[in-house]
Formats: structure tokens, sequence, C-alpha cells
């Protein structure tokens, strides 16, 4: 089951809070769950790479799109907002946010699109964050494809001109100083690509053991996916979840911005 914190927000507070923030999330679990159920919660890692996958494929949405902008003007649909889907064939519904009371009915969900880029084709293809696809582009992968990091210095001199000569300047120390440090203390020419960290497995067993709670975490693009086991489902097991966004100043939610 997915969790797309900003799509619920606006459910519930009828405003547009958009997917570029990273929203401080908090997962609960029931503590009436049978024994052996349990929760593993997952969010975007919050790293460099991720944001600036994300940067760059909000650029290349904006440039693509920037002349039938400008053409719709004033025209143009007023809560579209870019999104990037979590591309996890597995999941099956989101989770939604519920009305307690009588009926205790769902908020309406509404219009909530996944954003696109045409091609020179005519093709419509959206943004994913993990795996591969048709008419989907991986954005991390896509990032990755910008460009590797080259070695700084790349010929690093390990030679002192009349060594032996002064005191000041030593062969050892220049080549400790020119070569240890002079690749990247990571891979150079690819991004592992691991899109997803596990915040916690909630639980409760018959030994009277349990983790009921997340605490607040960040959540970038208040994407959170949740993977259950031991019988529990996405079709039983909403009711049975709640999700909070810490207050802030951003319409009400603590989420800083993820394109800055």
């Amino acid at each position: 089951m997915a969790v797309r914190a900003d799509r619920l927000a606006s459910n519930v507070n009828h405003r547009l809070y958009r997917q570029s923030r990273v929203y401080c999330t908090k997962v609960d679990i029931d503590a009436d769950l049978i024994d052996g159920q349990y929760v593993d919660v997952f969010a975007l890692a919050d790293t460099w790479y991720n944001q600036k996958a994300y940067q760059f494929a909000k650029k290349i949405f904006d440039e693509n799109g920037a002349e039938e902008s400008a053409q719709l003007g004033t025209s143009a649909a007023r809560w579209n907002d870019f999104r990037v889907d979590h591309g996890v064939d597995t999941v099956g519904q989101d989770y939604q946010a519920i009305q307690y009371g009588p009926g205790a009915t769902r908020f309406t969900v509404d219009e909530y699109f996944m954003s696109e880029v045409t091609n020179a084709a005519g093709a419509a293809l959206t943004f994913r964050w993990i795996g591969m696809g048709a008419n989907t582009f991986n954005i991390i992968d896509q990032y990755d494809a910008t460009g590797n990091t080259d070695a700084s210095p790349s010929n690093a001199p390990t030679t002192v001109a009349y060594d032996g000569l002064t005191d000041e300047l030593d062969d050892n120390q220049m080549e400790h100083l020119s070569n240890d440090g002079n690749g990247a203390p990571y891979h150079m020419n690819s991004l592992e690509n691991q899109a997803l960290v596990r915040i916690a497995r909630l639980f409760v067993d018959a030994n009277g053991t349990s983790k009921l709670s997340t605490a607040y975490f960040d959540a970038p693009c208040g994407l959170v996916l949740l993977q259950f086991g031991g019988g529990l489902t996405a079709q039983n097991a909403n009711e049975k979840i709640s999700i909070s966004l810490k207050a802030g100043d951003y319409k009400g939610v603590h989420a800083p911005s993820y394109l800055e």
C-alpha cells in the first residue's frame, strides 16, 4: 500500500499540497492487531542523489511543457502539480483517509495525476522512482546518465623538485596529499539506485512485545510504502493504520521544499 502524504493532506484540508516537499510523517498501528501480523514501513531515502534526481526530472518536465504552458496562459489547470510515482508494481490501493462518524466514509480523492512529458513522436511518458517500464522514466537512472565523477586531480604529482634539499617538501607527503583522496568515497561511475529505506517494522505479538509507532520521520515527496505480513493485507489494514503529519508552516504541516 502506498501512503501519499501530499494527497492525504489535500483530501482532509481542502487545499493543494504539493508533492515536492519533505513531509514529517508518523505511522501508527492499532494494538489489537492479530499476533504475527506486521507492517514494514518504507520511505524514500533522504539522500543527495534522490533529491537531485527529483529536481532534474522537474526541470525536464518544465522544459518539455514550456511552450504549451505559454500558449495556455491562464487556461492552464489550476491544481496541476509535478508528481513522480513510486514505480512498485506490486503496490495495490493507496491508503485513504477516513471520516469517523456515522458510516465512517472515506474522504473524496478526486483528481491526482502523475506528471507526463511528451516525446518527439507524440507519446506520453511518466516518471517513476523504482524499476523500469514502458513509457516511463526511472528518474534516478536518468540522473545517473548525466555524467560520471572525474578523479581530481586526474594526474596527481608524486615527486618534489630537488628532493632532499629542503625540509619543507617531501615526496611521501606530496603523494599522500595528491593521491589519497583524488577519487571520491563512493562509486564514481554509477548511482546504486537505492531509492527506499526501511523506517521500522510495526507489530504486536502474543508475548506482549510490540512496536506500535514509527515516531516522526522525514518522508521526501510524502511517499511512504507499507508492506504487510502475517495475514495482514491492504484490504483489511487501512482502518488499523493511522497516518499523522507534524504541524508546521507549510499550510499547517512541517514540509520543507524538496526543490531547494
